[in-house]
């Protein structure tokens, strides 16, 4: 079996796939800057109680302070540990978006490769390994763990070793060790823990299987090589550059698969359609029977048929979007109680094959089917839009600033613009000013030239474009 990480490097963010046989099976968008606060680690100050919804706002260090559901408190007592001027730890759980801040949790984690690090909750959890082999890591992570520790194993520790899962929890318990070393001298508001984009990418998508890295960039392919060289000194010689004229994702096929997990819809071999509608309150999923359109005559079979293929593509959108939280699936309606059975467990193996960390609910009297999925970081939708006033789902201006930023690499590595202006709206060029400011600077290194941006009032958000700039002597 062939398995490649293909990364596509562009400024400012990392689209990475993982293909096996040709086929994409894992995808991540890592945002290089102002990414994604979620698993960030701050010692914090409660600034104020809201008992009404009980919940209470801790100073971070933002703009706003973050919002802590009690629900989220580390004891089961719910708020009566957490008063007023409180100095605690906070784990951010849910970034910003639109009007809501961002919401952090005192049941902190830390993510491993074969287990999570919960010192809020000691003691070894293995609910979600498979049942035969849940007494053998069990008993691993007994004999492993200290007094106090706590660890939650994954669904793939089911065939780890003892010395994997030793070096898993050697390297939570030093990155937690640090954690309450810095706390220790913080004051509050401070960032303790931060999580590094490349090495958490890594962490999760490197194993023995691996058999190629391919980048398509030289900055990223220096970039990876020093990561490897420090943690991963095996897969060093699996790392290669694309040396084809060709875009990497199209040269390996798989740009199509990509495309599509920035769209809404979803096409169903054989007919019908998934519609995904993300929103504040989490994910809806509606099945289309699409061609069948006539479904009193087409028979029920001809429906669970679609359902059934509804099932196992929902189930691999689930990971490949990164979609987390609650999510609703609404199937084609079926009269039949035994086929209704078989689709919930034809969706309950899938979700195994591909998510086994989520939980399904099961039916809801409605007639849907519930689903949630741990939160580990944010979603592709996340990283790439946020929610309008009106309800729509819209480009970041951050995510609006890179597209500029990586049209402007291909016109300055085509040669055509030297040097270059960038005509923007003043709002994308505040952005490109502030935090994406590195990024640009990069560009223009590596360029050689000069990235020249015009705020235009009269620019629409999403619009940019791009000119050469006057000739200097």
């Amino acid at each position: 079996m062939s398995r490649r990480l293909l990364i596509s490097a562009a400024p400012g963010e990392w689209r990475t796939a993982l293909v096996e046989n040709g086929t994409l099976v894992d995808f991540r968008l890592v945002r290089l800057v102002g990414g994604s606060r979620i698993g960030e680690i701050h010692l914090g100050r409660l600034v104020r109680r809201l008992p009404a919804l009980r919940a209470a706002l801790v100073e971070i260090g933002l703009e706003r302070p973050a919002y802590l559901s009690l629900d989220d408190a580390a004891s089961k007592r719910g708020g009566a540990l957490v008063h007023e001027g409180a100095a605690i730890l906070v784990q951010v759980k849910r970034d910003a978006r639109a009007d809501k801040a961002v919401g952090v949790t005192m049941r902190l984690c830390l993510n491993g490769r074969f287990l999570d690090w919960t010192p809020a909750r000691p003691g070894a959890r293995v609910e979600m390994v498979a049942l035969p082999e849940r007494a053998r890591v069990a008993a691993m992570l007994d004999r492993m763990l200290k007094a106090g520790e706590g660890a939650l194993a994954h669904p793939h520790a089911a065939v780890a070793d003892a010395a994997a899962l030793e070096a898993d929890v050697t390297a939570l318990r030093t990155r937690w060790t640090k954690v309450e070393t810095e706390r220790r001298r913080a004051t509050p508001p401070c960032r303790l823990y931060a999580i590094n984009p490349i090495a958490d990418l890594l962490g999760d998508f490197l194993d023995e299987a691996v058999d190629a890295i391919i980048v398509d960039d030289a900055v990223a392919f220096v970039t990876l090589r020093g990561a490897l060289s420090r943690d991963w000194p095996a897969f060093l010689d699996r790392l290669a550059r694309h040396r084809g004229t060709e875009p990497l994702f199209e040269a390996e096929g798989i740009a199509d698969a990509v495309a599509m997990l920035m769209r809404p819809r979803v096409a169903l071999a054989g007919g019908g359609a998934l519609l995904i509608v993300p929103t504040p309150a989490g994910v809806l999923i509606d099945v289309d029977s699409g061609s069948l359109a006539e479904e009193q005559r087409v028979g029920e079979e001809a429906l669970l048929a679609v359902d059934l293929a509804a099932a196992a593509v929902i189930a691999r959108q689930i990971r490949l979007r990164g979609l987390a939280g609650a999510i609703v699936v609404d199937f084609i309606a079926l009269s039949r109680k035994t086929d209704r059975e078989r689709l919930l467990e034809a969706f309950r193996t899938a979700l195994m094959t591909e998510v086994p960390e989520a939980q399904l609910l099961g039916w809801t009297r409605l007639g849907h089917v519930e689903v949630t999925h741990p939160r580990r970081r944010a979603a592709s939708h996340e990283v790439l839009f946020e929610p309008s006033p009106d309800g729509r789902w819209v480009k970041t201006p951050l995510t609006v600033a890179l597209e500029a930023l990586a049209e402007a690499q291909r016109a300055g590595r085509e040669g055509s613009l030297r040097p270059m202006r960038l005509h923007v709206h003043p709002q994308i060029a505040a952005v490109l000013a502030g935090e994406a400011s590195p990024v640009v600077s990069e560009l223009e290194a590596s360029l050689g030239q000069r990235l020249e941006i015009l705020p235009e009032p009269s620019c629409a958000l999403e619009h940019f474009a791009i000119e050469p700039g006057p000739l200097h002597n």
